[in-house]
């Protein structure tokens, strides 16, 4: 969906305005409150949006129905006293008037406010703390709220002002383009980044913009490059048996977007193929990994990557059967790894999550785990496998059929997760190494291990049925 701006709103003809918002679909960062919106209850969405990725709220637009202030004058006074009583700490948003034609055909008046993504957690005057979802204002529970606060604390380096900045050394085309793609009418191009809050009022740079616009981001991230490297078997090797495809060994640099285009040519290019019945019933060559899954894994890593980390830039790895990409920084604390199609949508960069859903690029984190694993199924392939430590996490897209589903059926839930953990490692894995890799408990993988050894997916290597030491492998 395209951003709502006040600018856009304001340059439509007075009789279209109401009807425009009207129309726009509820999102992340958009949505609308009637008139008959109590003060106190103002705080929810407002917090949500603050505690997200920021966005916009309308009063007066809502179920079909234009009625603003002019039904109720003392509502806007009101609405500013209660954001100041009941939001907690003091918020930054911008309240704008905008005027409409309402349902009577009379002048009337709506609010527009616009909230600035923030640092820090909000919550109302109870302590309740909210996360905007897709079109939803989410209560978070205590546990979500303890990671909420832990991941301000990286989430917004994007936000971060560079002092001294401007927008001299931006890429003015790519500026337009982007303005273009989101249908800013505003003046000039740069004023859609003061809008998206990547440039401050003095039209210093954030991080953010700088990675996504500068025509030279590395002279401030040097670790902000993409490596691509195909490799001739399956085995990575080491030394002089490392199995680098000289021909096809490249270092990118550039800002985000430039990067994701560049490294999708050259990944299109050389990734392996394999001959396939097509759609049309003739025969064609198709990526090993759906490129749809591989694609919005390297979006994903150049989107979602810690930029305030030095010295590592993204890793794309192209093997005969599988693809492995490999981002510095590790998952944000609402998003769970064992549980990919309910994994919580949370970004760690959400400016430049903005910036790069309206050019097209990719889904938002939740989304675009969930797009992967569906395209991964497309191919009755195994879902991807995450992995982390303390620096990276590592996306590996493995080009290995789906078990049966009567057998699926037979096993406990997750038992494929199990086994998927089991067949990164060639040399095994003891069980609490597997509890390592996964959310789950000692007795609840013991009960997926049997079952597994049961109908002979794996087998266990020890000296004797107690050895502290015995591995778990996959039988071949």
């Amino acid at each position: 969906m395209k951003p709502i701006y006040v600018d856009n709103v304001l340059s439509l003809p007075l009789e279209e305005r109401g009807a425009f918002l009207l129309s726009q679909l509820e999102s992340q960062w958009f949505e609308r409150k009637g008139i008959k919106l109590k003060p106190v209850d103002i705080a929810r969405p407002i917090i949500a949006l603050a505690n997200a990725e920021g966005g916009s709220l309308v009063i007066g637009v809502s179920n079909g129905e234009i009625k603003g202030l002019r039904a109720k004058p003392s509502a806007e006074n009101e609405y500013r006293q209660a954001i100041h009583d009941y939001i907690k700490p003091p918020i930054k948003l911008a309240i704008d008037k905008i005027e409409v034609i309402n349902n009577k055909g009379e002048e009337d008046e709506v609010l527009f406010i616009t909230i600035d993504p923030a640092d820090i957690v909000f919550e109302n005057n109870k302590g309740e703390v909210f996360l905007r979802v897709g079109d939803e204002s989410r209560e978070l529970n205590y546990k979500e709220r303890q990671e909420l606060e832990y991941n301000k604390g990286v989430r917004q380096y994007d936000g971060e002002v560079i002092k001294g900045s401007s927008t001299e050394d931006l890429d003015t085309s790519l500026v337009g383009e982007y303005a273009d793609r989101v249908g800013y009418l505003g003046g000039v191009p740069n004023d859609v980044l003061r809008a998206r809050f990547l440039v401050n009022d003095a039209y210093e740079q954030t991080n953010a913009c700088h990675l996504l616009f500068s025509r030279h981001p590395h002279d401030i991230f040097p670790q902000s490059s993409i490596r691509i490297t195909k490799f001739l078997s399956d085995e990575r090797g080491t030394g002089t048996g490392l199995n680098i495809d000289a021909d096809n060994d490249y270092r990118l640099d550039g800002n985000i977007p430039n990067l994701i285009r560049q490294s999708t040519a050259i990944i299109e290019r050389i990734i392996t193929k394999r001959k396939a019945l097509g759609t049309n019933g003739e025969f064609v060559f198709q990526d090993i990994i759906p490129r749809d899954a591989w694609l919005e894994g390297v979006v994903n890593a150049l989107i979602h990557r810690s930029y305030s980390l030095s010295g590592d830039y993204i890793h794309v790895e192209l093997y005969p059967t599988r693809v492995e990409i490999t981002s510095p920084g590790v998952f944000p604390g609402l998003a769970k790894m064992d549980d990919l199609l309910n994994i919580s949508r949370f970004a760690r960069n959400p400016r430049i999550a903005r910036v790069c859903t309206e050019f097209g690029f990719g889904q938002e984190l939740g989304e675009g785990i969930k797009r992967i694993v569906e395209q991964m199924r497309t191919y009755n392939y195994i879902d991807p496998i995450y992995t982390q430590n303390l620096g990276n996490v590592r996306l590996r897209l493995e080009a290995i059929m789906r078990l049966d589903k009567k057998l699926l059926r037979e096993l406990p839930d997750r038992s494929e997760s199990v086994l998927n953990i089991i067949r990164l490692h060639p040399h095994g894995l003891g069980t609490g190494q597997i509890m390592e890799n996964l959310d789950m408990t000692r007795p609840t993988i013991n009960i997926r291990l049997k079952k597994l050894e049961q109908v002979g997916l794996i087998r266990r290597q020890g000296k004797s049925p107690t050895d502290p030491r015995a591995v778990w492998l996959i039988n071949e």
